[in-house]
């Protein structure tokens, strides 16, 4: 099956491919990949300060990645569908391996 990639389809996922492609967002997104997380505890597990990794979460937020509800104890992030979950986790379970692989 072939699909072809209009340019609205092509900038949207330009959008997403250029909003997921730092390292930190790739952390934060497989801390989120099963769970809901506070700022906090992301910014412990991915050892960034609280407001740089706001700035990441709005970014995650902006462009659909991520939800946040509020919670007595604050907002909480979580990954925005089952669907994008899943796709994220083919994603990062091939990322280590083709990294290893590609190591001389």
């Amino acid at each position: 099956m072939t699909s072809e990639l209009n340019e609205q389809q092509a900038h949207e996922a330009a959008k997403l491919l250029q909003a997921i492609a730092h390292p930190k967002r790739l952390l934060l997104l497989a801390a989120l990949s099963d769970r809901q997380l506070s700022a906090g505890r992301l910014a412990a597990a991915v050892g960034l300060p609280p407001g740089m990794v706001y700035k990441h979460l709005h970014k995650l937020v902006e462009i659909g990645m991520l939800t946040v509800s509020a919670k007595s104890a604050g907002m909480r992030f979580s990954i925005a569908s089952p669907e994008t979950a899943f796709k994220l986790m083919e994603i990062l379970a091939v990322l280590p391996v083709q990294i290893s692989g590609n190591v001389a």
